[in-house]
């Protein structure tokens, strides 16, 4: 499908910009940036980003469970 955009000059010179460093095309970088939004923004999607799903902590933390032994039992 092909649409027309239209961007303001600061805008598409910040595009070109930042694709010539990427190594990508305008066409590439609007494509990723549109499916990113709509991922975030599409109704009903309360997923987690891809940030927090790949994250793997701080490995000298210990896991959270390890502190239950320490909990008062419910009243």
């Amino acid at each position: 499908m092909n649409v027309n955009l239209h961007l303001d000059d600061q805008t598409a010179k910040e595009l070109d910009r930042t694709a010539a460093k990427l190594g990508e095309t305008r066409g590439e970088l609007i494509r990723k940036a549109l499916r990113e939004w709509l991922d975030r923004n599409a109704p009903g999607s309360a997923a987690w980003p891809s940030l927090i799903l790949e994250w793997q902590g701080v490995p000298d933390t210990p896991p959270f469970e390890s502190y239950r032994g320490e909990l008062l039992p419910p009243p």
